[in-house]
């Protein structure tokens, strides 16, 4: 078989290259001509023989995370809130070369661009609905961070210590906080960037890190874009009335900015080697966390 991935292979978009044929084979489908979309949590390729989006996840210890996104789709979809689609045309989850893969419809694109009130309503939607049947876990807000600072590579071991004693100080911080929304089903990574259109329709996808734990984690990114992208006042302020609540009037939205920004800082910290521009906005980031400068700009990726 063509390019099977080495064991002790680095994620990366080549590796993901290599799943991707080896994935698409199984599940029936050519992988020729697809185009990579995304690479982060997943790699994300569209097909270019089908309408089918492919998400190959990092490492074989996400099946389970797989899984669960793969669950949460289906109860969203018979809730009846907008979301992606599952191909159930294909048995799933995968696994192609030791990597977990899924396979999901390709959406439309198009209008109506999705906005922060779209993601409100959505929330919303998310959060009140009952009876979830998937396995989710509990919140765990600073374990992603661990787990990448461990594997992570071609970091220095200031910024490592560094961004090990945050999580040691925040972990600790987090223990003390006092939620004002009630605990339940959460996206887990709610942000514009995983709304989608399709047919006209907005709707929400990348459910992989949906738990059981505090509203106001899904609530934050939205929140942070304010001082970080520049997002401007009147929208967040749409946002909040939308979803009816604004997480800055919670006394615990500072602890949950950091262990925000330090997620979103480690998640970048996975793609340093991918290109110069992703190396350099992690040096930014770290810089501004040790600075403890809380409105610095940071870039999108």
């Amino acid at each position: 078989m063509l390019g099977r991935v080495p064991a002790t292979a680095q994620f990366s978009s080549s590796a993901a290259a290599l799943v991707l044929v080896t994935a698409s084979a199984q599940a029936g489908l050519d992988s020729d001509g697809a185009e990579l979309m995304r690479i982060g949590e997943n790699a994300i390729y569209q097909l270019a023989s089908a309408p089918v989006v492919v998400r190959i996840a990092r490492s074989a210890d996400r099946l389970n995370r797989v899984k669960k996104e793969l669950c949460i789709a289906r109860w969203l979809a018979n809730g009846g809130v907008p979301a992606i689609h599952v191909d159930e045309q294909i048995d799933q989850p995968l696994l192609a070369d030791g990597y977990p893969v899924s396979f999901w419809h390709t959406v439309t694109g198009g209008d109506p661009e999705p906005t922060h009130t779209d993601l409100a309503r959505l929330l919303a939607s998310f959060h009140s609905l009952t009876a979830c049947p998937c396995d989710l876990p509990a919140f765990d807000p600073i374990g992603p961070s661990q787990s990448r600072i461990a594997k992570a590579s071609g970091i220095t071991a200031a910024d490592r210590d560094f961004l090990r004693a945050r999580c040691a100080d925040l972990a600790a911080q987090y223990k003390d906080l006092v939620f004002a929304l009630p605990t339940g089903p959460i996206h887990g990574d709610a942000h514009t960037r995983n709304l989608l259109t399709d047919r006209g329709q907005v709707m929400l996808s990348d459910f992989e890190t949906a738990a059981i734990g505090p509203r106001e984690w899904d609530l934050m990114p939205t929140a942070i874009a304010v001082d970080r992208y520049g997002l401007p006042e009147e929208r967040y302020l749409e946002f909040a009335a939308a979803y009816g609540f604004d997480v800055r009037t919670w006394t615990g939205y500072p602890v949950m900015r950091e262990i925000r920004t330090l997620t979103m800082t480690t998640w970048i910290m996975q793609n340093i080697g991918e290109s110069e521009a992703a190396a350099k906005e992690f040096a930014l980031r770290v810089d501004s966390l040790r600075e403890r400068d809380f409105e610095r700009a940071w870039n999108f990726f």
